[in-house]
């Protein structure tokens, strides 16, 4: 057992966890959860970091319901954390990119425990209807592991390129994506590539595609998530932020845009989550010239009313969290424990466990 598990054992059993929970510090402060996909099939067990299983969200939100947990809406929750009128024992929920296993897997059980959710949605695959190329590769790839091949005719390179094991996945998914980036291939060409590769290490590409894995939600289900239980926001329209004001700002129309022609142009669009958690300081004055108020990172943490608005805390939940964890985190006392130094926010990207 890991030291801070040894730690989290103890405070249960004395308590700790439960008084923390219950404490005055506790309710001044809101957990904001950050969950990326909800496996359709084997998602968890290719990327345990950014899919979780069906059972495990329904574990953590009934332990939520069962443990008195306030679950928010997050705009709600970020106002009341502002005036301090929180709820004790306030969280809430959100779901990064707007997968499309969101609404085929997440929502249901939602829906049952009446647990309010934001959604965090980048739109240009919601138009395009493919599964995200970089992502899907990864998946091909992984599926394919058990057939030694070469790969560098697919790329035009001289030297082999397997991806048996985990660093030769890793290798040959940069060296494709690469020479993706270099040739300029657009969505279909990438799309096209993605087949090739999955014919060649022996997947079944039609079937990934049927299974309607790795893709974002469609402009349909996205209009009709419900809103009484679901809130869509902003996530850029490409998943990108760039350092240019100008074509930051692009992003966040063009989301913005899309957003609004699916939800309605009367939705507030004042939240905002950076994709793979990249913050930069020169990103904070362009939010608030696009009517940003509040903003997620993935920087481990309880939002107080002392952090800045646009670089609100988030704890990320993944398969490799263990139940005792999540109770440490959404009790408070995990946050009080001694964490590693602060990274830039420069150089701040989502945690990779």
């Amino acid at each position: 057992m890991r030291a801070k598990e040894i730690v989290f054992s103890g405070a249960k059993r004395t308590g700790i966890l439960r008084s923390t929970s219950s404490s005055e510090w506790r309710r001044r402060r809101l957990l904001i959860l950050c969950y990326h996909g909800v496996s359709m099939r084997d998602e968890h067990e290719w990327n345990a970091e950014l899919y979780i299983p069906p059972n495990l969200l329904r574990q953590r939100l009934e332990y939520l319901r069962a443990s008195g947990y306030n679950i928010l809406r997050l705009a709600e929750g970020c106002e009341r954390l502002q005036n301090g009128t929180l709820p004790p024992r306030s969280v809430a929920l959100t779901f990064d990119d707007g997968a499309a296993d969101f609404a085929a897997v997440a929502l249901p059980i939602l829906r049952e425990l009446d647990a309010p959710a934001t959604v965090y949605l980048t739109t240009y695959y919601s138009d395009i209807g493919l599964p995200v190329f970089d992502v899907v590769l990864s998946y091909v790839l992984w599926r394919g592991r058990e057939r030694r091949v070469d790969l560098a005719p697919l790329c035009d390179r001289s030297e082999p390129l397997w991806a048996q094991t985990p660093p030769e996945r890793q290798h040959a998914h940069a060296t494709l994506v690469e020479y993706a980036r270099a040739r300029e291939l657009d969505v279909g060409a990438k799309d096209a590539l993605v087949a090739r590769v999955a014919g060649v290490v022996g997947v079944n590409y039609g079937e990934v595609l049927a299974s309607g894995v790795l893709r974002i939600m469609t402009p349909d289900t996205v209009a009709a998530l419900p809103r009484e239980l679901v809130d869509v926001q902003l996530h850029t329209h490409r998943h990108r932020t760039p350092l240019n004001r100008d074509l930051f700002l692009r992003e966040l129309r063009d989301n913005a845009s899309s957003i609004r022609a699916l939800r309605g142009h009367e939705a507030r669009l004042t939240h905002f989550c950076y994709p793979s958690g990249v913050c930069n300081t020169s990103f904070l004055p362009w939010l608030r010239e696009a009517g940003v108020r509040y903003a997620t990172t993935c920087a481990p943490g309880l939002a107080s009313p002392n952090d800045h608005p646009l670089l609100l805390p988030r704890w990320v939940d993944t398969t490799h969290r263990s139940s005792l964890a999540f109770e440490a985190w959404v009790s408070g006392f995990a946050d009080l424990l001694p964490k590693r130094p602060a990274r830039r926010l420069d150089e701040q990207r989502r945690p990779s466990v």
